[in-house]
């Protein structure tokens, strides 16, 4: 079942976005909802990892598909089920990269987590901003500093943390509620 999909584009080089993006080691330095991350192999399918969410227990992953560059997925079991994230990445135009992060659940509990489906909606809408902001930190932009877009709102925004700066804009999706 589709729950969500949220996605971004920057202004920044397409292997610069995949690195920073695939690199689970350093992933709570960007994104709001992980604490600590580790993969325990290279990135590639059927390599296992663990990611402890701030204020949750942890919860191991598996990559499912890598197509180096464009597109990953990890699928995360929970009881009676799986959620799967699809995170894609293409350029777009003008020098921009846009970057889709799509989650789905399969299973018993596939209504039951649409009740967290708003909290991961912001964490991941938050968590591309500050990618956004990861990126340009490390010089990957090359325009200017003006924020615009569909960036979280002031009350939605984690203390510190604002929409991503330079040209970026965010929209999150949600797909209507389907009952079984």
């Amino acid at each position: 079942m589709h729950l969500f999909e949220c996605e971004a584009t920057f202004e920044a080089e397409p292997a610069e976005v995949w690195k920073v993006w695939t690199d689970v080691e350093r992933w709570p330095e960007w994104d709001v909802s992980k604490e600590i991350a580790r993969l325990d192999g290279p990135f590639q399918p059927g390599v296992c990892g663990w990611a402890k969410q701030r204020g949750n227990l942890g919860g191991s992953f598996t990559i499912t598909a890598v197509d180096d560059g464009r597109r990953w997925v990890t699928e995360c079991p929970i009881p009676l089920g799986k959620v799967v994230f699809d995170h894609l990445l293409e350029p777009a135009a003008d020098g921009q990269v846009r970057v889709v992060k799509t989650v789905e659940v399969y299973g018993g509990f596939g209504s039951l987590l649409r009740l967290f489906a708003p909290k991961m909606r912001r964490d991941i809408t938050q968590s591309l901003a500050a990618l956004g902001r990861q990126l340009s930190a490390l010089g990957t932009r090359r325009h200017g500093h003006q924020a615009h877009g569909f960036g979280p709102s002031a009350a939605n925004r984690a203390p510190g943390r604002g929409v991503a700066r330079g040209s970026a804009r965010f929209a999150c999706r949600v797909a209507p509620l389907a009952i079984a």
